[in-house]
C-alpha cells in the first residue's frame, strides 16, 4: 500500500497544532489556531497565526542513500529533508494574554523539543520521521524587520520562530538496479 507523501509538510503543521491545544490552555480550541500569515489574522479575536513562512532543503542531511525496497532489485531514490520555519505570533484582546501565550508556548517547546511517537499526525510516521526536532530559532532584529516587511499593513509584533527539522520526505520515484549474483574473474591459466 502506497504512502501519501505530498501530506508530510501539512502532517508537521497538524502535530504542532494538537501540541500546542493540548498543553497551552488559552489555545484549546481548532478555531484558535491558524496556519495562515499574520496579514490574514483578524487582531480583534484570540487567535495564534502558526505562519510556515520558509522551508529548504536540510543541508545536513544532502547526501543520503538511495533505498532498498524489500530486498528486491528496485531503489527508492534518496528522501529529501527539509527545514520548516515557523513564525508563532499571538492576537488577543491584551498585551499581557499574548505575553502569557508566548511564555507558555517558549516553555512547551522548551521541555517537549522533539516531535515523537504519538505527537506525530498522519502519514509521517508512515513516512519514516520518527523523531522531529523543535528548535528556537533566534532571530535578528534586522530579520524581524524583513520578516514583517512581508505583512503589509500589519504592524511587527512580539513573535516566536522555531525550526522544525528534519522533516523526512520520502522519494515516490523508483530505479531497477540488478543484483550481481555471481562474479566471473575470466581468470586463465598462463
Amino acid at each position: 500500500m502506497a504512502v501519501d507523501t505530498g501530506t508530510v509538510i501539512r502532517d508537521v503543521s497538524n502535530s504542532m497544532k494538537a501540541l500546542l491545544k493540548a498543553h497551552v490552555p488559552e489555545l484549546n480550541d481548532d478555531s484558535y489556531i491558524s496556519f495562515g500569515s499574520p496579514s490574514d489574522i483578524d487582531s480583534s479575536t484570540m487567535r495564534l497565526s502558526m505562519c510556515l513562512y520558509y522551508m529548504s532543503h536540510s543541508p545536513s542531511m544532502r547526501n543520503s542513500e538511495r533505498e532498498e525496497i524489500g530486498g528486491t532489485d528496485e531503489f527508492r531514490y534518496p528522501p529529501a529533508y527539509l527545514d520548516l520555519y515557523y513564525l508563532l505570533t499571538p492576537y488577543a484582546k491584551d498585551r499581557e494574554t499574548e505575553q502569557l501565550i508566548l511564555g507558555r508556548i517558549f516553555q512547551l517547546f522548551h521541555e517537549h523539543p522533539v516531535l515523537s511517537g504519538s505527537d506525530l499526525a498522519g502519514n509521517l510516521t508512515a513516512c519514516g520521521n520518527d523523531k522531529i526536532r523543535i528548535s528556537y530559532n533566534n532571530l535578528t532584529i534586522q530579520d524581524i524587520k524583513q520578516l514583517w516587511e512581508v505583512f503589509p499593513g500589519k504592524p511587527a509584533k512580539v513573535s516566536l520562530s522555531y525550526l522544525v527539522s528534519p522533516v523526512r520526505l520520502p522519494a515516490e520515484r523508483t530505479i531497477t538496479i540488478p543484483k550481481v549474483l555471481a562474479r566471473e574473474l575470466g581468470v586463465r591459466p598462463i
